[in-house]
């Protein structure tokens, strides 16, 4: 039994979202556990069998995990079920942060060109590996630095396809039209389109 705190203001919670709380392994640090926070939730039990559905889906041919983070089973926790992730930390050990988190479009003028480069990483990184998610949002890409001047793209949160019989999976052309559909939406986020204004004045 891991035991976490319930006070969400706790140092080892990292965030919380819509339904789980995610924290920090208390007995490894490389790692994350998300706990449903909200009691009786109807969709936080979907969203979860969805995930995990298309976690045993990359696991039978992706190589690549950059740019996703892994998940390792489940753990009891005093509350509740845990389940187990990679905790995406950058090179100097310290969390990283959020695209939402990183880059703000008052001070965009300042970065954009970085933003830019982490948009084309994260395009690419899903297009050649057919990563699919419900919605893309910057929110959810995490910006982990490797190295002083290297930031790489990791998708955290938010996987899969909802559809009964997911054949987006399994049909290059189907995971593809999905995709520009979500890069098409993921273009429409207000900080993304004030990147882009600053890319085509250049």
């Amino acid at each position: 039994m891991i035991n976490l705190p319930q006070n969400h203001s706790d140092p080892l919670v990292i965030g919380v979202g819509a339904h789980r709380a995610c924290y920090i392994h208390p007995d490894d640090h490389q790692k994350c556990i998300k706990v449903i926070y909200k009691q009786n939730d109807p969709i936080a039990p979907k969203e979860i069998k969805r995930e995990l559905a298309y976690y045993r889906h990359l696991n039978s041919y992706l190589k690549d995990w950059r740019g996703m983070t892994r998940y390792y089973g489940t753990v009891e926790t005093n509350l509740g079920t845990g389940y187990v992730y990679d905790r995406i930390v950058d090179f100097d050990g310290q969390v990283s942060q959020t695209i939402t988190d990183r880059y703000k479009i008052e001070t965009l003028q300042d970065n954009w060109k970085e933003l830019e480069e982490i948009v084309e990483k994260l395009e690419k990184y899903m297009w050649d590996n057919r990563i699919v998610t419900m919605a893309l949002k910057p929110h959810n890409i995490l910006c982990r630095r490797i190295s002083e001047n290297e930031i790489f793209p990791v998708i955290c949160d938010n996987i899969g396809v909802a559809t009964r019989v997911p054949v987006v999976l399994y049909s290059s052309w189907l995971c593809h039209r999905k995709q520009k559909k979500l890069f098409n939406k993921f273009e429409h986020q207000a900080l993304i389109q004030a990147m882009r204004k600053f890319s085509t004045s250049k």
